[in-house]
């Protein structure tokens, strides 16, 4: 029930250790029906979870199902790229993809915190076509059965990161 504090060290930038933390893991079971809308469904549910485990952190553990609808944004996809006044270049116009059409969910994989979501679907077509990104929105068809997780004594939130320009994932030990 403790929690365990591991010390990484990143080889490709530095001796600086990056911080890992566990704690007990629960499992939190959904099923979404026909029609149920996912785009804020999935933060409600993964919120649900956290509270009803008393943590802010929260992760995919399985799912399975399908879509009539989703809407990606492509991983690292841009219409065009801008340098910015240092030199980096920026990403300001992420292409969407959407589809109309029966798909069923290959993988869904992410992390929740109460800063939001960072969600990630793979889904294939009737003729086994494969497209993946980061997920915006999505209604499902027949089901979408869902497995969150959560654990104890860990707390996700997002903040921004100076080398990407995003808000990134952050891990810290919850004292209790």
């Amino acid at each position: 029930d403790g929690i365990g504090i591991i010390f990484l060290t990143d080889q490709r930038k530095s001796n600086m250790p990056t911080q890992m933390l566990s704690g007990g893991v629960r499992a939190h079971a959904i099923r979404f029906g026909p029609g149920e809308d996912l785009t804020d469904g999935l933060l409600d549910a993964a919120k649900n979870a956290m509270n009803s485990s008393n943590t802010t952190s929260a992760f995919v553990l399985s799912s399975v199902g399908s879509l009539e609808y989703v809407k990606l944004r492509m991983a690292s996809a841009s219409r065009t790229d801008n340098d910015d006044d240092n030199g980096r270049i920026t990403r300001d116009a992420n292409e969407m993809r959407e589809w109309n059409e029966r798909l069923e969910i290959v993988s869904l994989i992410g992390t929740f915190s109460n800063a939001g979501r960072h969600l990630h679907m793979s889904v294939s077509d009737a003729k086994g076509n494969v497209s993946g990104g980061h997920f915006v929105a999505g209604k499902v068809f027949t089901t979408l059965e869902l497995v969150i997780g959560t654990i104890d004594g860990v707390e996700f939130d997002r903040e921004n990161d100076p080398k990407t320009g995003y808000k990134e994932l952050t891990i810290k030990e919850v004292k209790r």
